[in-house]
């Protein structure tokens, strides 16, 4: 994940303060957090098909306190230099914790890891064990010696047996539907072929050499978020869903009429989880609709439904649909590398990270304005960009008093710069007469 598809993935969250937080107590939480669930290295499996395996490490990267205070207009170009190439879960530096004093007296805070270290989930829970007065940080289990060969030795027999059971499902799904059993009839059938969206022509002259992903941060009114989402038949994720596919149907990237497909994870990380990534993927089918369609029960409808049957494949222990990953696993970075990166019909990724604990959004007692999280390819050009074929990839987060929704495109064409993209984003919410405030 950090190196096999030649950009690593970097996991950030950002605090905004209107208050200042003392350095000394920084240089606390990044104790505790050096001490927690972040605090791992990955080592090469000594046997073969058997996945890498992590170990606790002893060594983390200090607090990166800015020494001048900066700009609020430039907080989002300090969080972009936070992603640093030294982040790397290979020498056990895999997160760094920074800050920066504002010049109107505020502080902001940037927690970075490389997706390979924590998802959303995962950084949440580790900063939340390091910031709480009771609860101990979890450290990740570890082994060495004869209990490392044999930790490795069933994983690479699990491994085995996952390809297996992949590879004989492939094949029978591949079957006529006579020639199967009853128990391979009893799989829901695949969902049909998704119209492709009709897409508007790319904005002539990008300058694809300067081009990097456009993001954009969007503070919104929880209050008034939600009474949006309650007055237009939705919930907080519809409205999310509804506002992500109006902005992509304003960019040009699909046509009234059309529909477009968007992958929701879903974490099943449960209390006293230390795995690193826990988060599966569901998709749903969203209408492209004009601009005076403001209802969102046919997004809520449709969500519920996709995530009733991803809990009965779940239950039903069913592999999840695509590629093997355990296959993927199994391959080098450099073979990995070279394989086109799979198209699958996604214009984007809505991630809805919910209502966050208050120990999370308050550190030595200030509690943040508000919270921005976000995934992204540290260094991904426009040809990568366009090889992957997406649109948007958007986060939402949620206090009491604010709603965060960071966003990212990934079509050099459509959303050329961070002001495309911020207006696409904005006339988007101006539909549901919401207004932004952008960071």
């Amino acid at each position: 994940m950090h190196h096999g598809i030649g950009y690593p993935v970097y996991n950030q969250f950002l605090w905004w303060f209107d208050e200042s937080v003392q350095r000394a107590d920084l240089e606390k939480l990044r104790g505790n957090l050096s001490d927690g669930l972040l605090a791992r290295r990955v080592v090469a499996s000594t046997v073969p098909t058997a996945r890498d395996r992590w170990v606790a490490s002893t060594i983390s990267h200090s607090l990166d306190f800015h020494p001048h205070v900066i700009e609020p207009t430039d907080v989002l170009a300090w969080a972009d230099d936070r992603l640093d190439r030294d982040i790397d879960p290979e020498t056990g530096l895999g997160w760094r914790l920074a800050a920066a004093h504002l010049a109107n007296g505020g502080t902001v805070l940037s927690l970075v890891a490389s997706h390979m270290v924590a998802d959303g989930g995962a950084l949440i829970a580790a900063f939340v064990a390091a910031n709480s007065a009771s609860e101990q940080p979890r450290s990740i289990p570890g082994a060495d010696g004869i209990a490392a060969l044999g930790s490795d030795l069933r994983d690479a027999v699990e491994q085995v047996r996952s390809v297996a059971g992949w590879l004989v499902n492939t094949a029978a799904s591949a079957l006529p539907s006579s020639a199967r059993s009853g128990e391979d009839a009893a799989v829901p059938p695949s969902q049909p072929p998704r119209s492709q969206p009709t897409r508007s022509q790319p904005t002539a002259g990008v300058v694809d050499e300067d081009w990097v992903s456009p993001h954009a941060v969007v503070e919104l009114d929880a209050t008034a978020w939600r009474a949006t989402a309650e007055r237009w038949g939705g919930t907080s994720n519809s409205l999310f869903i509804a506002v992500l596919t109006a902005a992509s149907w304003r960019a040009g990237r699909a046509s009234i009429g059309d529909s477009l497909q968007w992958s929701l994870p879903v974490s099943d990380r449960t209390a006293d989880d230390t795995r690193s990534n826990a988060t599966k993927i569901v998709k749903i089918e969203v209408p492209v609709t004009d601009a005076g369609d403001r209802d969102l029960s046919t997004i809520r409808k449709t969500s519920k439904a996709a995530f009733t049957a991803f809990a009965a494949r779940q239950a039903a222990g069913l592999p999840p649909a695509g590629i093997s990953q355990a296959l993927v696993q199994m391959l080098p970075d450099a073979v990995v590398a070279r394989v086109p990166q799979p198209r699958d019909g996604a214009e984007g990724l809505a991630s809805n990270l919910g209502v966050l604990p208050e120990v999370f959004t308050t550190v030595a007692g200030v509690r943040a304005r508000a919270v921005s999280g976000r995934a992204t390819f540290a260094g991904a050009d426009a040809a990568f960009a366009r090889s992957l074929d997406g649109g948007l990839t958007a986060w939402l987060c949620e206090t009491d008093e604010s709603i965060t929704l960071t966003v990212h495109a990934m079509d050099p064409d459509r959303f050329v710069d961070d002001r495309a993209l911020r207006d696409h984003v904005a006339d988007a919410l101006g539909r549901w007469e919401l207004t932004a405030r952008f960071w």
